[in-house]
């Protein structure tokens, strides 16, 4: 089940490891990712800490990582193929993945229903 938080990473856990991405509303507009900036951590990152940018033209999307974690790696599927995070943000397109720190005592990330009425809001802003 995906999560998602208020600046639109969205974190797809799979038993300990959690898939992280962008979501299609934060992507929407963009024709063509450039390239990915990545920022390299070893041990603890803590939530909020800016793991990636996504540049597109005069365009940046940080990805930060959603929960305490550790990082594991890249989406080697983006390599040669940085328009997957475009044409299936969701899904295929995850940025990187991790292994969260607790699974208990996290702040609480959005659900998929919370995440929606997040952005209706964000629509009338």
């Amino acid at each position: 089940m995906m999560h998602y938080t208020v600046e639109h990473e969205w974190i797809d856990y799979n038993g300990t490891v959690g898939f992280v991405g962008i979501s299609a509303f934060k992507l929407k507009g963009i024709k063509k990712i450039d390239n990915i900036k990545w920022y390299r951590y070893k041990g603890a990152i803590e939530k909020g800490t800016l793991i990636a940018e996504l540049h597109s033209e005069d365009y940046i999307i940080p990805i930060h990582a959603p929960v305490n974690c550790k990082f594991l790696g890249s989406n080697q599927k983006l390599n040669g193929n940085l328009n997957l995070i475009l044409e299936s943000p969701q899904d295929r397109g995850w940025v990187f993945f991790i292994t969260p720190l607790k699974f208990s005592g996290q702040e609480p990330l959005l659900s998929r229903e919370d995440y929606q009425k997040h952005i209706r809001l964000k629509k009338v802003d």
